[in-house]
């Protein structure tokens, strides 16, 4: 029985050994492919890094338009279908890899073929580099909305401003920006929108909205503030601002006086909180305007109206969020119809308002005599 065993023993050793080699060159095989895919691998994003960030040689300019408020795959997939890049990822890949950062910019763009993504990218940081023909761009499909106008102004500018209207009053668009109103009076970011078809009142407002929010976090980012900030305060201080302003070195200043008047629970006073409660705008307001019973009549009312009365820039709202550091209480319209005079006693304010008067008057006179002469000339 020993001898049985010993020679089932010998026979099953080099079966052992048979089976070892096989495993031994399953994992050598095994080991050579991971190794030739890791190559591979290696290969193919090194020439997918190379082809993003190689500086290519610029060929014909294509002309394209990227859209406001296009994200990086947006933007991507413009410059896929141009002709520029071979593939939208291209793009993103290039916005990861960059490390001189920014944002793309909407407008209109000739950008020329044969450059790398990443230079393509460079190119939409710094903005568009080429400007609309009349024959380029159909008039529906550009929409323009200046600073200062307010809910009502805007919706004016389009064939149907009840549904401007009606869309600016979705409660829905006042829940994600976190405010409490009847309207999104303040909240339409003023700019120039490009579409690719005849918007809808309702696509403008959502468009409004979004540039808003985008504007007003780069803002945040720049000019933290405290972190629950009252949005429809601040953007009602904004708005104030946009009304009262003309040259953007005085912003930061109107802003100021706002914000010390209301810690001194005065009254502001503002001819611009009158002209949306009246809808007398550019008139000049009079005494009688200053009794109106309205809550955005500020001669009548402390603090602040009940909201924005118009929609205000970035450059305002960046003034309500970052005033100056003056002591100022009173500002009083200059002779130029531009500039203010800002004070801080009513005495120092007295005597502004009497030498604006002054050289008023003496701007008519001249006027008066210029006219006469010319009819006597006549």
């Amino acid at each position: 029985m020993s001898a049985g065993r010993d020679n089932e023993a010998d026979a099953g050793a080099p079966r052992k050994r048979s089976c070892l080699k096989r495993i031994l060159r399953v994992c050598l095989y095994l080991f050579a492919f991971l190794l030739l895919a890791g190559v591979a691998v290696a290969l193919g994003g090194y020439l997918v890094y190379d082809h993003v960030t190689r500086p290519g040689v610029p060929g014909e300019p294509v002309r394209v338009l990227v859209p406001e408020g296009a994200t990086g795959r947006d933007a991507g997939r413009i410059l896929c279908e141009a002709g520029l890049i071979e593939r939208e990822e291209f793009l993103r890949l290039a916005i990861h890899l960059d490390t001189r950062g920014g944002t793309i910019k909407h407008g209109l763009y000739d950008l020329p073929k044969g450059l790398s993504p990443t230079q393509l990218l460079h190119l939409l940081y710094d903005g568009p580099n080429a400007g609309f023909s009349p024959d380029e761009l159909a008039p529906e499909l550009k929409v323009t909305v200046p600073e200062g106008l307010s809910l009502g102004q805007v919706a004016a500018l389009f064939d149907d401003p009840e549904v401007f209207i009606e869309a600016a009053s979705d409660p829905e668009l006042m829940a994600r920006l976190g405010i409490e109103a009847d309207s999104l009076e303040g909240f339409l970011m003023p700019n120039t929108y490009y579409f690719d078809e005849k918007p809808s009142g309702r696509d403008v407002v959502e468009r409004m909205v979004a540039q808003f929010e985008r504007e007003y976090a780069a803002l945040s980012a720049e000019i933290p503030g405290p972190p629950e900030q009252d949005l429809r305060r601040l953007v009602t201080v904004a708005s104030l601002v946009e009304e009262e302003a003309v040259v953007d070195e005085e912003r930061p200043l109107i802003a100021a006086v706002i914000y010390n008047r209301l810690e001194r629970d005065m009254c502001l006073e503002l001819d611009a909180t009158l002209q949306y409660a009246l809808g007398k705008y550019g008139q000049r307001m009079l005494n009688g305007d200053k009794e109106v019973d309205s809550p955005y009549n500020t001669y009548r009312h402390r603090g602040l109206p009940p909201g924005p009365i118009c929609s205000p820039g970035v450059k305002s709202l960046r003034a309500a969020m970052a005033p100056a550091g003056e002591d100022y209480l009173f500002f009083v319209s200059n002779a130029d119809g531009r500039t203010h005079t800002f004070s801080k006693t009513m005495s120092e304010h007295t005597a502004a308002v009497k030498r604006y008067r002054r050289a008023i008057a003496a701007q008519r006179r001249e006027l008066r005599e210029r006219e006469s002469h010319e009819q006597e000339a006549e």
